[in-house]
């Protein structure tokens, strides 16, 4: 085997573990379904290994995207846990109606029913420089990008 030939192929290898030593995360996709059970409330049904930051984005790409938002907020009407649409599954239920005791929220967790992000606010969290992409996909099996 030729060193330049070498070189290369050790680099192929190490790269992908050292790739977040210098500041570039891993390209993953979240793909969540979302189940709209109303005209104000949706379910966002965790998958992909999608966190709170990945629910709150997809609930912000619905809003923005499907619901038309420009303003007003986002609640958790209930908080993550067995899903009301989707047997077996853990989602969490999301509002565009205020809940009782709701908080403006500053964490992305989605434990804690009543916590609020404003629309464009879930929505921007779709836009973080680890080049996670999220996308939401409908019943319909549409599939709506942030």
């Amino acid at each position: 085997m030729s060193k330049p030939l070498a070189v290369a192929a050790m680099l192929a290898v190490l790269t992908p573990l050292n790739v977040n030593a210098f500041g570039f995360g891993i390209l993953e996709t979240f793909t969540v379904p979302i189940v709209p059970l109303d005209k104000t409330t949706f379910e966002a049904i965790e998958a992909d290994g999608a966190g709170g930051t990945q629910m709150w984005c997809a609930a912000g790409i619905f809003a923005t995207r499907v619901l038309g938002m420009t303003n007003g907020e986002i609640y958790i009407k209930q908080a993550r846990g067995p899903s009301v649409a989707v047997q077996g599954r853990k989602g969490v239920l999301f509002t565009t109606l205020e809940v009782p005791n709701a908080s403006k929220s500053y964490s992305q967790g989605v434990q804690t029913t009543g916590k609020s992000f404003s629309a464009g606010h879930a929505h921007s969290l779709c836009f973080g420089s680890d080049l996670r992409a999220v996308r939401i996909r409908l019943p319909n099996g549409q599939i709506v990008h942030r």
